[in-house]
């Protein structure tokens, strides 16, 4: 720098007076430590919250100085050059500021023992209270105690200097977390209206259906809600908002959030991330955490790495292992581009919602009908499952309802053959419910050649169509068949889709797990074929025990 942009820190007022103007704001009760350049601002910065139990001050001082060091090492400076430490703390209601720096006189041991361990050397210790300052190495009585921070009027002041450059002082922490920061007590109608769309989210997302069905409608409702607050709102709906809250819980969302980051829209989708993480105040602290995440990332697209740093502090604190604020806090540490982030956030969006979009479309193949033929679907399922009960009462009994179940298959496909589908309820429902033997679905398994698998398919969707409320639990064994058939025909996309919805289904479903993970590693059906007709062969030949019973 010349000599107009030099800035001389000469004496102890101007080294307290200049902290907001080295960290771009003024950190409300924390550690600031600084290690000077040749132009003194210049080197490299680092704060650490002091939290509110004085009992947790040591440990945090020793956590500071080592990060501190490792920090300044990264950025290519030795702090053993000379470390400026800064305690920040306002009095609390019962304390006098004295009484306050006298608390922190302990930190400034700690920490200059802590440095010096990592050889660093302390230069000069500062506590900064209510507007006055300490100089903690000063060990003369009544020096250096409580002095008031110099004038901006001083022309020799670091404020003064500091206008000449065209800089100002950064807010304090406390006005720039109120942005995004919940204050108690919490909304209490609010909390239960999150209560209600939290158990409502975790129902609707009980199967990988209701999922891509729970991300499209919260992708819509982030539309809606950035449209909104670009027409000049500052509030959302008490279910609106409660709903976003939730359903950015899901990553796909987050990305749908990170993805309306367009440079128009950076302010608007500011107000909207931060109103919504006032809202969440204890005990829904950690549902705010995808806000934050976004607020965050808002604020590092506006190049505000103060409130971008201070959101993601509060964000890591809820929860340390949230992926999104995890890979923004290191994108900054690493200087990245949040324009990067942004473009893998659209890629990651396009590729989730076109995934949405198919499964819609594969699962029109199979999803329970819900049209007026749903009444007489349930009603055939409820009088067989019945007698379906007392048929499998002995062995006998099990062994004509899983052969006979096999012969009306036969049946049903050689129907399907001919024609459009003409099964009753009845005999669709027989299927349905022998099916649910293993021993039969094992023997149900395609063997034939490939010319009959679009006939097969076709039973399968069509019976699985047919498992509505309640009887949607029926559905693992024909999802599972559909996606054997479905794979042997190489459309892999319609076999996972079906086999994911059949572990939906019953989580513990092995045999759709099975060809699940198989197609997952692309094995080739065609071990899985020859296992499953030496399997159907010996079925066959097991007949022979039926006439011998």
């Amino acid at each position: 720098m010349n000599a107009d942009n030099t800035v001389q820190v000469t004496n102890l007022p101007a080294l307290a007076q200049i902290l907001p103007y080295l960290l771009g704001h003024y950190p409300d009760d924390s550690i600031a430590l600084h290690a000077p350049g040749p132009n003194f601002i210049d080197g490299p910065t680092m704060t650490c919250e002091l939290p509110d139990d004085p009992a947790e001050w040591k440990d945090t001082a020793e956590l500071a100085a080592r990060r501190f060091v490792a920090y300044a090492h990264d950025r290519g400076h030795d702090p053993g050059e000379g470390v400026i430490v800064y305690l920040c703390r306002e009095p609390r209601p019962d304390e006098t500021p004295w009484d306050t720096a006298a608390l922190l006189a302990p930190v400034a041991d700690w920490l200059t023992n802590a440095l010096g361990e990592q050889r660093a050397d302390v230069l000069r210790t500062i506590a900064l209270v209510a507007n006055r300052w300490w100089a903690f190495e000063c060990t003369i009585e009544g020096c250096c105690e409580g002095q008031p921070l110099p004038t901006g009027d001083d022309p020799s002041s670091i404020a003064a200097q500091m206008a000449r450059l065209g800089r100002t002082p950064g807010p304090r922490t406390r006005d720039i977390i109120r942005e995004f920061r919940a204050v108690p007590p919490a909304d209490t109608d609010l909390l239960k209206a999150l209560d209600a769309a939290v158990d409502q989210f975790n129902t609707r997302c009980a199967t990988r259906a209701g999922r891509d069905a729970t991300l499209a409608s919260t992708c819509a409702q982030i539309d809606a809600a950035v449209s909104q607050f670009r027409a000049g709102a500052t509030t959302l709906n008490r279910t609106l908002a409660t709903q976003l809250l939730v359903g950015l819980h899901d990553d796909g969302a987050m990305a749908a959030g990170m993805a309306h980051t367009d440079d128009d829209d950076l302010p608007h989708a500011r107000r909207l991330w931060a109103y919504l993480a006032r809202h969440c105040a204890d005990p829904f602290t950690q549902k705010a955490v995808p806000a934050l995440t976004l607020y965050a990332f808002v604020a590092w697209r506006q190049g505000d790495l103060i409130a971008t740093r201070l959101a993601l502090h509060d964000a890591l604190t809820a929860d340390p292992e949230y992926d999104p604020a995890v890979g923004i806090h290191i994108g900054i540490i690493d200087h990245e581009d949040p324009r990067d982030f942004r473009t893998a956030a659209r890629e990651d969006f396009d590729h989730r919602m076109a995934h949405v979009q198919h499964a819609v479309q594969v699962a029109s193949e199979y999803r329970p009908v819900t049209d007026s033929t749903a009444d007489r679907h349930r009603a055939a399922l409820d009088t067989a499952t019945e007698y379906h009960a007392a048929q499998l009462s002995t062995y006998r009994g099990q062994l004509l309802a899983r052969y006979g179940t096999i012969d009306i298959i036969g049946g049903a496909l050689a129907d399907f053959r001919n024609g459009p589908p003409q099964l009753t309820d009845e005999i669709a429902a027989r299927i349905i419910l022998g099916l649910q033997d293993p021993e039969t679905r094992d023997a149900a398994l395609s063997t034939c050649d490939e010319n009959d698998l679009p006939t097969e398919r076709q039973l399968w969707g069509y019976l699985a169509r047919r498992c509505v409320p309640p009887h949607t639990d029926k559905a693992a064994p024909l999802l599972t068949l559909l996606g054997w058939v479905a794979w042997r025909q190489n459309d892999t996309v319609t076999a996972s889709h079906a086999l994911s919805d059949a572990l939906d289904v019953d989580p513990h479903y092995r045999l759709a797990k099975l060809l699940l993970d198989a197609i997952r590693t692309d094995c080739d059906p065609a071990g899985f074929l020859e296992i499953s007709r030496e399997a159907a062969q010996r079925f066959a030949e097991a007949r022979a025990d039926l006439d011998n019973l």
